[in-house]
């Protein structure tokens, strides 16, 4: 993975590339602390962390691990005099960089290092998969207690959210990837809506949006439920959105622009004439964060890669009334994967 960040350096003629942010740090040494310094040069590659992190950054990580304070007197040593950081640092941490690091001249970047964690590796794709396996399976029992408990009081969206993480722990999930979303009737016009004790009841959507972590990567899924029978404006809603995903994950291929993807799941709505209520980008990387390269917006410049993994997630957000969300995790490939072996169409949404 370094070998791709020395080229890098090679290429912007820097002499070398310090790693600040937790997750960049934790992707390319192994090293999982909340702190340290991970220094990579044209020549080697170097962890340095306080004496809390030493015996453990060790242990985690295959690269060399030196005491924090040998930091400042190393660069001075390497004579290094351009040194490429991340943009995603706060202001207390580049003055910091500044005092250890005089006479330097640094040089901010922006999605270096996540633009490698996009592809992943077989071992991480795998790790994906169980989260995904797990996603389905709680879903299923989901729906089985929806079905048992639809005419109980206590059915809320907090209840269910609850149960979410229950069956996603028993299942061997790590933890959930975000809070859960569930989201009925008009809460679910709001694309993000925290649970609350909403009583769950008939004749409108309910929103499920959650996933799981599993070997420290992330997983994602929605589908909207309709609990009962819905009426024709419902279904046109839910078969607009169905057919805008199915568009767009068929332009996730090898080497198209992200905004492609966009584009087109964004066109279907809009002809639809939902196009005002299509409020946030169509999808998203996942891996180590819940949100990666590439960025699914209009504007988006990255370009699709084999073996990264990404999300397709258009929707139609209706004020007072509901809405509708479909989302699924797809590895890009020759053969794109889709991840979730749950249908979606709204026959099978139906309870």
């Amino acid at each position: 993975m370094t070998n791709q960040i020395h080229d890098y350096l090679v290429e912007k003629k820097l002499d070398a590339f310090l790693v600040l942010t937790k997750i960049n740090r934790q992707y390319l040494s192994g090293f999982t602390g909340s702190a340290g310094y991970l220094v990579i040069s044209k020549r080697e590659a170097v962890l340095y962390v306080d004496g809390r992190y030493f015996l453990r950054a060790k242990k985690e990580s295959g690269m060399p691990v030196r005491k924090l304070e040998r930091l400042s007197k190393d660069l001075v040593l390497a004579k290094y005099k351009k040194i490429a950081i991340e943009d995603r640092i706060s202001l207390r941490e580049f003055a910091s960089l500044k005092k250890i690091g005089k006479g330097v001249s640094w040089k901010s970047t922006a999605n270096v290092i996540e633009n490698v964690r996009a592809v992943k590796t077989k071992a991480q794709l795998k790790a994906i998969e169980r989260g995904s396996a797990i996603i389905d399976k709680t879903f299923e029992q989901i729906k089985k207690y929806i079905r048992a408990y639809i005419n109980k009081y206590e059915l809320t969206e907090a209840k269910i959210a609850g149960l979410i993480l229950k069956y996603g722990t028993e299942l061997d999930a790590e933890g959930l990837a975000f809070d859960p979303i569930v989201a009925f009737g008009s809460n679910a016009a709001s694309p993000h809506h925290f649970p609350s004790k909403t009583r769950v009841g008939r004749n409108n959507f309910l929103l499920l949006d959650f996933g799981f972590k599993v070997g420290n990567y992330h997983s994602d899924f929605t589908r909207t439920l309709f609990l009962g029978r819905p009426t024709g404006f419902q279904a046109k809603v839910y078969e607009t959105v169905l057919h805008s995903q199915l568009k767009a994950i068929a332009k996730v291929q090898i080497g198209n622009k992200a905004s492609l993807v966009d584009q087109t799941a964004r066109k279907v709505i809009t002809q639809a004439g939902f196009g005002k209520y299509f409020t946030h980008n169509t999808g998203h990387g996942v891996g180590l964060e819940i949100h990666e390269q590439p960025n699914f917006s209009p504007a988006s410049e990255d370009v699709l890669k084999v073996n990264s993994v990404v999300t397709v997630e258009p929707g139609i957000y209706l004020p007072g009334k509901f809405g509708v969300r479909i989302e699924d995790m797809i590895t890009v490939a020759k053969q794109p994967k889709i991840h979730s072996k749950i249908p979606k169409d709204l026959k099978s949404m139906i309870i």
